[in-house]
């Protein structure tokens, strides 16, 4: 038993660091923006990192199935760790580009993994057990934005990136030492059955089944597609827009984007139980539905001091992860538990290779106004809503 609590708590570990490399530049924009451009060469930086992120999961979910997940997680800390000291040392937008095209490559090798092997732990509280991993990626979230902006505050972007680096090249060992794995949950090498003819007209079958079902799955795509938009969109922005619009220095804009994800690591957990129990589509229409009212709120000029713009920051948080377990939760309802690995990594490649170019366009409304960037967050937020009134979770709960 403790070697699998050791076990455990280097993988939460690690997918809480995953996280929180995907919010370092987030975190210290406004540093960065004084030597590498203006906030639509960042946001493209941005996209980069997103959408390798997400295009990646393709191919790691096909992997997560036939390979070592110990040594695939061990991997991603490593290139998460080097990719970070090569950010640091970079000397131009080139070299930072290659830096963040690794980084994402590190970060997309961890997902698929460990949401394939959380999804099969019971099929009757996967929204649950969806909620605690959503948990531990929150909370290194909340840790990194904090963390990253008093760092650079101080020790400026470079050595923020430095300091990450060394922690993913100590991760890697970690998991290393501690990880333990067993290999019945693999397929086995000369297991085509997935990909033979006769396997793939059983998978097209699932999806073929009924018309309404089809039209359940692409819906669902679609609001993936959207959450992955939202996620990497409001996280790229929304420490430098409380910079800017609220009159609020880095480090205490810094802090409110940690307040935010720790309120959506708890909102992680409520979301995915009251998923089990109300089912997911009901989450949906009220988690998205009241994120672009806030988010429209939150654009709006206020002089309740600090205290409303905790509340706002606080209700973002809350509102937005409360939709993400269910959502995983659905991924799981769809795909067989021998194609847990590919069905999220179809998921995660859509969420952020698709939904990655939300950091570029909101870059680019930026130069018009910073405002505009969000006004388009609230806008896709409602098209999540319209999209769900459609899901019918009857023909969900049919594959399952």
């Amino acid at each position: 038993m403790r070697k699998e609590i050791q076990s455990l708590i280097a993988i939460v570990a690690s997918h809480g660091a995953m996280h929180g490399y995907l919010v370092i530049l987030p975190a210290v924009l406004p540093l960065m923006k004084e030597e590498l451009g203006n906030y639509f060469i960042l946001g493209l930086l941005s996209s980069i990192l997103y959408m390798v992120y997400g295009w990646g999961s393709f191919p790691v979910g096909l992997l997560a199935d036939r390979f070592s997940k110990k040594k695939m997680i061990i991997l991603s800390m490593a290139l998460c760790g080097i990719s970070s000291i090569l950010i640091s040392l970079s000397n131009g937008l080139l070299t930072a580009a290659f830096a963040f095209t690794l980084l994402g490559v590190g970060t997309c090798l961890y997902h698929p993994v460990g949401y394939s092997l959380i999804s099969l732990l019971s099929e009757e509280k996967r929204g649950r057990y969806m909620g605690i991993q959503g948990l531990g990626g929150n909370i290194g979230m909340a840790m990194a934005f904090f963390i990253s902006a008093i760092a650079g505050s101080l020790l400026g972007w470079r050595d923020t990136f430095l300091i990450w680096g060394i922690v993913g090249i100590a991760l890697s060992v970690i998991n290393l030492l501690f990880v333990i794995e067993s290999s019945g949950g693999r397929i086995s090498a000369d297991d085509n059955t997935g990909f033979s003819k006769q396997g793939i007209k059983e998978n097209l079958a699932r999806l073929k089944g009924e018309l309404n079902f089809l039209r359940t799955f692409f819906l669902i795509i679609f609001i993936v597609v959207i959450s992955g938009m939202l996620w990497s969109g409001v996280s790229s922005f929304l420490v430098a827009y409380i910079n800017e619009t609220k009159n609020a220095t880095l480090v205490f804009a810094g802090g409110l984007a940690t307040i935010s994800y720790t309120v959506g690591s708890f909102a992680q957990v409520i979301g995915g139980e009251l998923s089990d129990k109300v089912g997911r589509r009901l989450i949906f229409l009220l988690g998205f539905g009241l994120f672009s009212l806030t988010l429209f709120l939150f654009t709006l000029p206020f002089n309740g001091g600090a205290i409303l713009i905790i509340i706002m920051v606080s209700s973002l948080g809350f509102l937005f992860f409360v939709t993400q377990s269910p959502l995983a939760a659905i991924v799981g309802d769809i795909f067989s538990q021998k194609r847990r690995g590919l069905g999220y990594g179809i998921n995660f490649t859509v969420k952020y290779g698709v939904g990655g170019i939300a950091p570029g366009l909101a870059g680019y409304l930026t130069t018009k106004s910073i405002h505009l960037a969000f006004y388009f967050f609230a806008l896709i937020s409602i098209v999540a809503f319209l999209l769900s009134f459609y899901l019918k979770e009857n023909f969900i709960k049919k594959l399952t």
